[in-house]
Formats: structure tokens, sequence, C-alpha cells
């Protein structure tokens, strides 16, 4: 038996060595080492959504899914002041959402739908299964996005440029997180490498003078950046720098400019216009975000019932300051990955296709819009809801890359290994910030502080159908609750306006206070800035307070972990309950 194996495993030996095997072992071994990746992305690093935004457009996709239209159980006080403004009144039923747009928690609403039997929590579901399934998706589109770009960059230089681009973007930790964390940039990162190839196709027709073909190509990119803009609308500015690059450069000038402008406004225009039905605005709540670190938090203004919109003056200083803060972690946002700052310096090297020297041109004018979007609308961290710059992660590590390889080239050492090494530097110090990442991953199950779902679940259980919770983390107990919720007001006085008027369609008889309001610096934040109103509360000394005397909810319950969160109610729900 022996010897008559042995002509077949030479005969094995000497395809592997003359490499006739060999492209189908290395591309087994990349199929095998992203599964292996996808798997601890999901399995051992994840421990659920950790960002508001997530959570927020993820109840949304649920509201959708069952049927609710798009309404949402997370209710800001600015907006219900903003349909008293406009509309004289609250909603007579379901409040609309006029904070997000609509993309992402569509998509949310199709993931979910299939499993709605298990969108009830039970008390052992640590991570919810909603939240496995979103990441679930989230990672199966980066992927996609990665073939996406490699057909892209194949087409700009070359096959080894092109994989080289790819298992660069598979060892970059950002994406990875960003691809689990349910928010929209997973699904943009697909659509904007999708507009780029569109692109790419555009420019390769102008210069073959294929007319008829690039207006098409060009229309296709166009609604492709107009679902963009439905995901997260400070990609408006990305499509602003393509429409200048369009008519910099695309023949006729007059005629492309027009037509993508045209296909754009077509797929935005419907949400707008829907916006301002709904609340006198077709910019809806969202474009109060801009107001974030003029004269305040987004916080305190988005929880008061009296917000001071004369804070729109301040935004001169706001972009000065937004602009600076973006360079100064330009390669943090970047993901720390060694080949995409070299973009920058790839713009001074003149390429040998003049497709590709003017494709970078292109991306550099949409990075800059791109910039002036997030100045004015800043991202809260590197994996955030407004951080563009991880959309321009794969072609800058494209452009960098080949650009590296042009500076090796031009050393003139043809020694192999050497050249290897230098490939393997690169992507070592790009995989560095993923190894320390899943070496370092805490033990806990679940992020905290703030959020353990299986308790904040049992607010379900108390609250009966109807009521509102208030809450310092409402978009937590609208996503694992199920409760409408209020965000906490600004002031003890607003919270009874809303609890006597019941804005909200019922009465509000819970208040949740966590660690996001509880971890807070307690002189700058919570005895003199954004949580000052309820300070005593939050302090664990409601008494104190010369308002609570007439406070409605006067039973209250320290909860775990370590006694971080407190629930005040109307009545004991808990005593004899079954206690989270």
């Amino acid at each position: 038996m022996i010897h008559g194996d042995s002509p077949k495993i030479q005969e094995l030996i000497h395809n592997i060595e003359l490499g006739a095997l060999r492209p189908v072992l290395l591309k087994a071994v990349l199929v095998a080492s992203v599964a292996g990746l996808a798997a601890l992305y999901l399995f051992y690093n994840f421990r659920g959504l950790d960002t508001e935004t997530a959570m927020d457009q993820a109840q949304i996709g649920r509201q959708i899914a069952a049927g609710a239209g798009y309404s949402t159980l997370y209710v800001r006080p600015m907006a219900i002041w903003q349909l008293l403004e406009t509309k004289g009144g609250g909603p007579s039923g379901l409040f609309p959402d006029t904070y997000n747009f609509p993309l992402n928690p569509a998509i949310n609403a199709l993931l979910l739908r299939p499993v709605k039997r298990w969108w009830p929590m039970g008390p052992s579901d640590v991570v919810y299964v909603c939240d496995r399934v979103i990441a679930t998706a989230g990672v199966l589109m980066f992927l996609a996005s990665v073939v996406v770009t490699f057909l892209l960059v194949r087409g700009l230089f070359d096959l080894r440029v092109a994989w080289l681009t790819a298992v660069l973007m598979l060892v970059t930790d950002m994406l990875w997180r960003f691809s689990v964390s349910g928010l929209p940039q997973t699904a943009m990162l697909l659509i904007f490498s999708l507009s780029l190839l569109l692109l790419h196709r555009a420019m390769e027709d102008r210069e073959e003078q294929r007319a008829g073909r690039m207006l098409l190509h060009l229309a296709g990119t166009a609604f492709l950046l107009g679902l963009l803009t439905l995901a997260q609308p400070v990609a408006s500015f990305i499509f602003a720098g393509f429409l200048a690059f369009v008519l910099l450069w695309f023949q006729p000038r007059s005629v492309s400019g027009l037509l993508v402008f045209f296909v754009y406004f077509v797929v935005v225009a419907p949400w707008l216009v829907r916006n301002y039905l709904v609340c006198g605005s077709p910019f809806g709540l969202g474009i109060y975000a801009i107001l974030d670190g003029t004269t305040g938090s987004e916080f305190s203004f988005m929880s008061n019932l009296q917000p001071n919109v004369a804070a729109f003056g301040a935004l001169r200083a706001k972009l000065r300051g937004g602009f600076t803060g973006q360079f100064e972690n330009l390669f943090g946002y970047l993901g720390y990955n060694a080949a995409a700052p070299a973009f920058f310096f790839a713009m001074l090297h003149v390429f040998r296709r003049n497709v590709s020297n003017m494709f970078r041109w292109c991306l550099a004018l949409m990075w800059l819009g791109a910039a002036i979007g997030m100045s004015l609308f800043m991202p809260q961290g590197a994996v955030s809801s407004n951080q563009l710059h991880v959309l321009f992660l794969p072609p800058f590590i494209a452009f960098g890359v080949a650009f590296l390889l042009v500076l090796w080239n031009r050393l003139e050492i043809n020694f192999v290994p050497l050249r290897s090494a230098f490939v393997a530097g690169i992507l070592l110090v790009s995989a560095f910030p993923m190894i320390v990442n899943l070496v370092t991953t805490p033990p806990l199950q679940v992020v905290w502080p703030p959020y353990v779902p299986p308790l904040i679940n049992a607010l379900n259980r108390w609250m009966e159908p109807g009521e509102v919770i208030c809450s310092d983390m409402p978009w937590a107990t609208a996503w694992y609750a199920g409760r409408t919720s209020l965000l906490l007001p600004a002031t003890i006085k607003q919270f009874t306006t809303l609890y006597d008027y019941k804005y909200l369609g019922g009465q509000i008889n819970g208040l949740y206070l966590t660690p996001v309001s509880g971890s807070r610096p307690f002189l700058s934040q919570i005895a003199k800035g954004d949580y000052r109103g309820w300070a005593n509360f939050i302090l664990r000394r409601p008494e104190s307070d010369p308002g609570f005397a007439s406070f409605p909810l006067q039973a209250y319950t320290a909860l775990p972990i370590d006694g971080e969160c407190i629930f005040f109610s109307n009545r004991d729900r808990w005593t004899g309950s079954e206690n989270p």
C-alpha cells in the first residue's frame, strides 16, 4: 500500500514544485484565513452592538419589519419641539423618525424579518440574536467590498497590486470593526466601492471616446452616490467632490454635470420630500447634529425642548477645529494602515496609465469634500457613524501600494527575499492593530459599561405596553427592551411637562439612569455640564433635590452591575417580579 501510494505523493509534490497547484493552494489558504478571521470577529471578539447609531437604526429596522413603517421607539425631546414648532403638536400614533436617513434601517429590516421568532430576548441571551444577524451581514458586505475593490485595482494597476490591496484590507482591524458594528459604513463601503468601479469604467470610456457608455456609467455612479447619501447624509459632500471632477474633466461638461446631478437628485429627493411632509424640514432633525461642539454637545441640544438654534453662528470656529482634529488623527482614521497614507505622496508621482493619474484626483476631490463634511459633523471616534475616511481606505491603500512598489523598484534591488521582506513588513505593520485587538479582547461577554442586554431587557417585563421609559441611553432601551424610550430631558421641569402633556401618547412611568451619565466627569458634566439638572438623581441622592417632592416617579431601586444603574418608577415594579 505504501509503495503503491508513493508515485501519487511524488506526483503531488512535483506539481507543487512546478507551480501547477501553487495558485490553488494559495487561494485555499486565503479562503481559510478569511473564514478564520470572520469567525474570530463574529464569535470571539463580538460582544454585541456598542454604538448609539447602530442600536437606533437597528430598532427602526425592526419597526419597519414589524409593519410599523418608518417609526422609532427612540424619541429625542428636540424631535418633539420640532413637531410642535412646525406641526403644532405631536404625532397621533407611532412617532416618526426624522433623525436618521433610511438605507441602513431598510437593510436591517430585510435582515431582521426572517428571524422574527428570535426578536424577544431571553434572560440568558448575553449576545442578542439580532445583533449577531446584523454583524454577520456586515461581514459579508465587507468581504464583497474586498472583491469589488480587487476588480477596481486590477483595472487601475495590475494583478499584483490588486492582491496586495485585498490582503491589506483583510488585515486592517478598523475595517473588521466597522463590519460588525451595525453602522451604515459597512453597506456604504460596498456601495462606494461599486461607484468607484463604475467611475473607472466611465473614465476609460472617455479615453476611448465612447460617449454613450460613458454617460451610462456616470449615471450609475451618481445613482450609487445617491444611495450613499441615503445611508449617511454627510456623504453628500462626497458627491460634491465627484460633481466638481465631472465638470472639470468629462466632456461635454454641461451634459455630464447635469446628468449626474439629475440622477443623484432623483434618488435623494423623495426622502427630502418625506421629511418635509413629516416635520417641516427636508433635512429632518439630523441637520441639528451640526450644532454639536458649537455652544454645547449634541446631547445638550437633542435633550432640550427649548434648543438654542442661534448656535448656528458658531459654525466657523467649529469648521476650523474640525479640520485640525481630522488631520491630527488622520493615521488613526485610516486604520493605522501602513500603505494608506502613502496615497498623498502618490499624488506627486506620474503613473503609466492616464486614467489612474486622473482617478486619484477624483479621489482627492471626493475625500476633500468628505473632510469638509466631517468638520461640520464631527466623528465621535475612529469607529463612528460620521467617520467617512474609512470609505477611502481601500483606494488609498491601492495607490499607496503602487507608489511604494515604484519606490522599491527604483532602488534596483533584485534580491527576491529582500523584496518579499519589504512587502511582509508593510503587511505586518498594517496587521499590528488587529493582532493587539484580538490578543487583548476583554474577558467580558458584554460591552460593559454601559450595556448588558439581558438586564436592559428586564425593563420590557417591568413596563406595560404603551408606557414610556426615560433614560440616558434610550437607544439601548428601545433596541433591547422594545419600549418607547425618551432621551433624558435637559431639566426636571421639562420632564414634568412631557409627563403631564403625554406628547408620546403614553405615560412616562420609568426613569433608567446608567453609567452613560454616572461615569461622566463630576464637575464638568454632572455638576455644571449637560447633566446638571439631574445631578442629585445621578449621584443616587434624589431626596436632596428640591424638585423630588413633586417628582412623579417616587419609587426607585439600584440595579446590577454593582449598583451602577438605577430605576425610578411610579410604583414598585420589581419586588416579586423576575429580577434582572
